[in-house]
């Protein structure tokens, strides 16, 4: 038996395609016993036991075995451990790997949507600074006007909500640093202190991402 293992590459604890050698790694835990009869036969395979001539020697040979099969035991449990070890990172692995990637096509618009904001300040600028105008304006062709970039606007605001983006509301809400970034404290405005008085620009969140924080002016009290 065992000189067939020989030639299968069996001489050592492992072979040399990385297969576990039993009789070899079986003869180690032998030189751990404290027993020197049992210890003598540590580097021996087990076919080359030698058959016990009386009970002594079968009692030694009895202690071979059992030590041999907890090492065998030993090194399966190990085994099977660190397999389970393996297999539960593979696993949490490929959840993490998956979550990332929904997470990233979930979000795959979220620069371009910021680029874009910029274009929709101008045009609400446009609208805010047209009213003085608008009452010079005798002819009307500048009301047509307005009334085009107000359809555009619209259609701007109503496309980034369609992508996820929205508009965050602060008429009327308290400074929140997660949403809000303050650019302007006023004080004596008769409002409690961190109410938003006005709105400079308009913040957006993103599928509850912020996408960009609304800057606002806020009330400080008197004391």
């Amino acid at each position: 038996m065992y000189e067939n293992e020989k030639k299968d590459g069996y001489d050592g604890s492992y072979s040399e395609d990385g297969d576990f050698n039993v009789d070899k790694e079986l003869g180690k835990i032998i030189k751990e016993t404290n027993d020197s009869s049992v210890a003598a036969s540590a580097d021996l395979d087990i076919d080359d036991v030698p058959n016990p001539k009386n009970l002594a020697e079968a009692e030694d040979e009895l202690k071979y075995l059992k030590n041999a099969f907890k090492n065998l035991k030993k090194e399966y449990e190990d085994s099977n451990s660190n397999y389970l070890k393996s297999l539960a990172d593979l696993e949490n692995f490929r959840k993490r790997m998956n979550r990332e990637k929904e997470e990233s096509l979930k979000y795959s618009n979220e620069k371009l949507l910021r680029d874009l904001l910029p274009v929709l300040d101008f045009l609400d600028l446009a609208i805010g600074h047209s009213a003085y105008y608008l009452e010079q304006d005798s002819s009307g062709n500048l009301k047509s006007f307005v009334d085009g970039v107000k359809l555009a606007y619209g259609e701007f605001v109503k496309i980034l909500k369609n992508y996820g983006a929205e508009h965050i509301e602060t008429a009327g809400k308290n400074f929140d640093a997660n949403f809000h970034e303050a650019v302007e404290i006023v004080e004596h405005s008769g409002q409690p202190e961190g109410k938003i008085i006005e709105e400079k620009r308009k913040g957006y969140v993103f599928k509850e991402r912020l996408l960009r924080p609304s800057m606002v002016s806020i009330a400080k009290s008197k004391n």
